[in-house]
């Protein structure tokens, strides 16, 4: 009787906990990473979603944006980013971008 919590334990709070240390692993590893390149591409893509309205018993189109742009980094390496609508208006194809050790985003150059 008094394994059960520790089975339920094991099987509930551990993958939470794995999941949690992947995503904290990609972030440090994200934030590590220098680079210096100009953007050689960039894409929007629009997807089209269908809601189901359980109460009306309707179905909503919904669209969701996705911008990217594609960096050739100095070393000759094409590195895909995602980038935020605001971003994606600012930056243009030629333009130069440094991602700096510690920060998330790159920044124009």
């Amino acid at each position: 009787m008094r394994l059960i919590p520790i089975i339920i334990l094991f099987i509930f709070c551990l993958p939470a906990i794995g999941f949690l240390l992947l995503v904290g692993k990609l972030f440090s590893k994200g934030k590590a990473a220098a680079w210096e390149g100009v953007v050689i591409d960039k894409g929007h893509v629009v997807k089209e979603k269908y809601d189901q309205d359980e109460i009306l018993k309707t179905k909503r189109k919904k669209r969701e944006h996705l911008y990217n742009i594609k960096v050739k980094l100095d070393n000759g390496e094409i590195h895909a980013i995602a980038v935020t609508p605001e971003m994606y208006e600012e930056i243009q194809v030629g333009d130069r971008l440094r991602k700096e050790k510690g920060s998330l985003w790159p920044k124009k150059v």
